[in-house]
């Protein structure tokens, strides 16, 4: 609204522009400028409501939103694209619940001995493909959203440049591989099926040399579960200008160890509500007879949460704030000081701890 009312002020030459004016203005700052990311589905839809409500001009079409307002987990994914040359990181294999500690040592030593051979150290030039990227989103950016079939051919041309013959499919599958070994399940079901992604597989596809669909496939399903998020692929655009000009968010201020309680509360309030911690560990080692289907998604959520943790201490992504019991917030922080350009602004609702925790005091000093 704050853009929309200046963008109308020079548009119009009106101290007080007319609700029409206003609302064509607000509309087209929609369109121009507003991004948005969020790992839920359904907040993601609520969004696009919101912004169609407020940028609703009588006579024209709802504006298309998709290659703006995206879904996706914004701190697991690949941020800059020049780590895939070193190959995927050894601490990607460390085991967490779930895993098989010998799969998990055979794999981290198999990947290492491929990151330290002299194949995979391969020319990498991620700039053309990230232009033709942009390059689409430049096109859908001109194109006015004034009819139905130019919203119609904005959605058909945005589909084609996601397409399994496109430069964002073949780099995005790259980030996919890379971000997948360290939510993959390290078990000797994985390693028969060969699915588990390592250095060389990546090193392999980035060559255009053939690579096992079992592994990009298994790559993708991971991609897909944990929402995997790779910001330059995303907003290529934004990137090309080194970043975004002002970030507004209140992140979610979360521990990333599962908590039981949570989890239980709306699958089994018994088990949320026991009376201490082992009677509750009591319950749950009792789930694989009792309630088999609740177990496996609590398996699955525990292996999800480790992972998560796991990458954000051990890709680098972090430096500054994944450390000690970490809490998402902090972790926001530190991502919001790195996709905003060199003269861009953050307002961001934080715990004060983010500038007087001892594991803080290097980020705040950044």
């Amino acid at each position: 609204r704050a853009l929309g009312k200046e963008l109308a002020r020079i548009r119009y030459d009106e101290d007080e522009p007319t609700p029409e004016h206003l609302r064509l203005s607000i509309r087209d700052c929609i369109t121009h400028c507003i991004y948005g990311v969020d790992k839920n589905p359904l907040a993601v839809e609520l969004c696009k409501v919101a912004l169609w409500m407020e940028g609703h001009v009588q006579g024209k079409p709802l504006t298309f939103l998709d290659h703006r307002i995206k879904c996706g987990d914004s701190l697991v994914g690949v941020f800059d694209l020049t780590v895939l040359k070193d190959g995927i990181p050894d601490d990607a294999y460390q085991p967490v619940s779930g895993d098989e500690k010998p799969i998990a040592a055979a794999y981290k030593k198999r990947n290492k001995s491929e990151r330290n051979s002299n194949q995979l150290s391969i020319p990498f030039q991620s700039s053309p493909d990230l232009q033709q990227i942009a390059e689409v989103d430049r096109i859908l950016t001109e194109l006015p959203d004034d009819t139905p079939e130019n919203i119609r051919r904005k959605n058909e041309l945005y589909k084609k440049s996601r397409g399994t013959d496109s430069q964002w499919w073949s780099q995005n599958t790259a980030c996919h591989l890379w971000t997948a070994a360290f939510f993959a399940e390290l078990t000797k079901e994985n390693m028969n099926k060969s699915c588990i992604p390592t250095s060389d597989d990546l090193r392999r596809y980035r060559q255009n040399q053939s690579i096992d669909h079992r592994i990009t496939g298994y790559a993708w399903k991971l991609a897909e579960k944990h929402r995997f998020f790779h910001w330059p692929l995303e907003f290529p655009q934004v990137f090309e200008r080194g970043g975004f000009d002002v970030i507004l968010c209140n992140p979610p201020w979360e521990r990333i160890k599962l908590q039981e309680q949570e989890f239980f509360f709306t699958r089994d309030p018994e088990i949320a509500y026991a009376s201490n911690k082992a009677a509750r560990s009591k319950m749950i080692k009792e789930l694989p007879k009792t309630k088999p289907s609740l177990y496996q998604e609590y398996l699955d959520a525990l292996h999800g949460a480790e992972a998560t943790s796991k990458f954000l201490r051990s890709s680098d992504r972090f430096p500054l704030t994944a450390r000690g019991d970490i809490n998402t917030y902090s972790i926001f922080s530190e991502l919001f000081s790195i996709i905003i350009n060199s003269l861009g602004r953050s307002g961001v609702v934080v715990q004060t701890g983010i500038a007087t925790d001892d594991t803080n005091k290097e980020f705040f000093n950044y």
